[in-house]
C-alpha cells in the first residue's frame, strides 16, 4: 500500500452556501506529494466531525495530517500552531450543539507538531499568517482532538483559508510539501568582504557540487551558532581568521533529500594567508553575475552586492 497523507475539509455551515475548505480538499484527492498519496475526507461540522481523525488514527499509518477550514472574516490564510482547550460557539454547529465556555479536555492547550521555522513562510503563496488562535469553534475542536490522539507525533497542522483564495490548491500543496520534507540543516555562509568586494570560492573536482561557486562555510556543529560556525569553517577551509559581523539574511534551499537553512553573515579577515582546501579557485566579486553560483547563492550574492556601498564606507 502506498504511504498516505490525510487532508480534511469541512462541509458548509451557518449561513454559508459553500465552504472553500471542502472545495480545495476535494481537488487534492488522489494527488501525490513527495511520493505520498493524498487521501481526503470532508468532515461534518459537529462533534462527530471533530472526532473523525482521532477515531480512525490507530487504524492508519498516515505520514501527515492537514486540516483545512474556513476563516470567514480573514483576509489572509493562517497557519494555526495552537489548539485551545476551550469551546465557545457563537453559532450552533450543524447538529444544533451550542457550547459556551467549556473546556475540551481540561488538560490545557495543545500545539501543532510542525517546525514552522523550517517552512520559509515568506516564500509561500500569499505569505500566510502564523496564528496561535484557531478560534473556539469546530476548527479548534478538530485540531485539538487530532493533536490529543497523535501518539506517533506525525506532522499535524491546520490551515485556515479566507472565503476567497486565489491559489488555495497551490498553497495547500506547499503546506503538505513542507510537512513532509526533511528537517532543515543549519549552515553558515560567510560573505568575506575586502576592498569593496566579496569572496566567491569554487568547489574542487573532488568535492560534492564540483565546479560550482559558493560562499565559504558549512554545517553548524552541536552547540554552535552562526558566528561560531563561520569562524571555525573559514579557518578550516581557507586558513583565514575572520571576525563575523552583521546578518545578510537567512535562506532555505530544498535539495529534495536535504533541506539547508543558510545563515549568511558579513565577515572580515583579521589574519592569515588564503589556502584552498575544499575549493580550487577564488574570485573577488562586486556583482552577482561574475561566476556560476550553487543553489540560492546567486540570490545571496545579489543581496550582498546591494550592501557593498555601505560596507565599503564602513570598512
Amino acid at each position: 500500500m502506498n504511504s498516505q497523507v490525510l487532508v480534511t475539509g469541512f462541509q458548509k455551515f451557518g449561513n454559508h452556501n459553500e465552504n472553500i475548505s471542502e472545495q480545495v480538499a476535494n481537488s487534492l484527492s488522489g494527488q501525490k506529494v513527495r511520493g505520498h498519496e493524498i487521501i481526503v475526507n470532508i468532515l461534518s461540522v459537529d462533534e462527530t466531525g471533530s472526532r473523525y481523525v482521532s477515531d480512525i488514527y490507530k487504524e492508519h499509518d498516515f505520514k501527515a495530517i492537514l486540516h483545512i477550514g474556513l476563516a470567514e472574516n480573514a483576509l489572509l490564510p493562517r497557519i494555526e500552531l495552537k489548539a485551545k482547550d476551550i469551546l465557545n460557539f457563537s453559532i450552533p454547529d450543524n447538529s444544533g450543539r451550542l457550547i459556551k465556555n467549556t473546556p475540551i479536555s481540561g488538560q490545557g492547550d495543545l500545539f501543532s507538531t510542525i517546525n514552522i521555522e523550517d517552512w520559509d513562510v515568506k516564500n509561500m503563496i500569499d505569505q500566510p499568517e502564523i496564528s496561535n488562535d484557531a478560534g473556539e469553534y469546530i476548527c479548534n475542536e478538530t485540531l485539538y482532538r487530532t493533536l490529543e490522539s497523535n501518539s506517533k507525533k506525525i506532522p499535524v497542522c491546520f490551515l485556515h483559508l479566507p472565503p476567497k483564495q486565489n491559489d488555495a490548491y497551490g498553497l495547500v500543496m506547499q503546506c503538505l510539501d513542507r510537512m513532509l520534507r526533511p528537517p532543515c540543516i543549519d549552515v553558515g555562509a560567510g560573505a568575506i568582504i575586502s576592498d569593496g568586494k566579496f569572496l566567491a570560492a569554487r568547489r574542487a573536482p573532488s568535492e560534492k557540487h564540483a565546479g560550482w561557486w559558493e560562499f565559504p562555510g558549512g554545517k553548524f556543529e552541536p552547540g554552535e551558532n552562526a558566528v561560531d560556525c563561520l569562524v571555525r569553517e573559514i579557518s578550516e577551509e581557507l586558513d583565514l581568521e575572520v571576525t563575523v559581523h552583521e546578518e545578510v539574511g537567512t535562506w532555505i534551499f530544498d535539495h529534495d533529500d536535504v533541506v539547508v537553512r543558510l545563515h549568511v553573515r558579513i565577515c572580515r579577515i583579521t589574519s592569515g594567508v588564503m589556502k584552498m582546501r575544499v575549493h580550487d579557485r577564488f574570485q573577488w566579486c562586486d556583482n552577482p553575475n561574475e561566476v556560476d553560483w550553487l543553489g540560492p547563492d546567486k540570490e545571496i550574492a545579489s543581496a550582498i552586492s546591494a550592501m557593498l556601498p555601505h560596507l565599503h564606507q564602513d570598512s
